[in-house]
């Protein structure tokens, strides 16, 4: 360490990552379960247990410009995270329904003060963008990150991740066995 003292904010974004971590590693049962289910869900395109259909789509909007579909491929839509996220809502983020429905609410008010549309998701993109970057550090816009990434990336057999769409956006080879050389260290010099 060069003598300087952590900030508070290096503090905070420290611990928060840690109890993150933490969080995840003690739930992380819960959350293969989640994923496995919103699998089945979202393949059979079955009804919402936990979201409307309204803030379903704010939400699922919200995750498309969190990782968007681009010329690098499919997005957070393709990969079926709002399904993901519905069956969150009734395993390890329970209780947490409301929260995300007063978020999604909240930038529809945002949505209807600047643009004339009451629903998020009834924007384009350069607008939904707008709107999010003013609530970049909001719990809300915090948790639906988690959540859009948790389930992008997650294994595909146990939810999210559609068509291993996270996988392949990340160039990640997902093979049952790899045979030498693992790393650097056995590569010829």
């Amino acid at each position: 360490m060069n003598g300087d003292p952590v900030s508070r904010r290096g503090f905070l974004k420290l611990t928060g990552s840690t109890l993150g971590a933490g969080w995840l590693s003690a739930h992380w049962p819960a959350v293969l379960a989640l994923g496995q289910a919103a699998c089945s869900a979202r393949d059979a395109a079955t009804p919402f247990r936990n979201l409307d259909a309204l803030t379903a789509a704010d939400l699922e909007a919200v995750a498309a410009q969190i990782i968007p579909t681009d010329e690098t491929g499919p997005g957070a839509r393709e990969a079926g995270v709002i399904y993901f996220i519905d069956g969150a809502l009734e395993t390890v983020m329970k209780g947490a329904g409301g929260f995300l429905a007063d978020g999604a609410a909240r930038l529809g008010d945002i949505a209807r003060d600047r643009y004339g549309k009451a629903r998020f998701s009834e924007h384009d993109d350069d607008a939904q963008l707008t709107i999010l970057r003013d609530e970049e550090q909001t719990g809300f816009f915090g948790a639906m990150k988690f959540l859009t990434v948790t389930g992008m990336f997650a294994m595909p057999s146990h939810g999210g991740n559609h068509g291993k769409i996270g996988w392949t956006l990340l160039g990640f080879d997902s093979r049952h066995g790899w045979l030498p050389p693992f790393g650097h260290y056995d590569a010829d010099a």
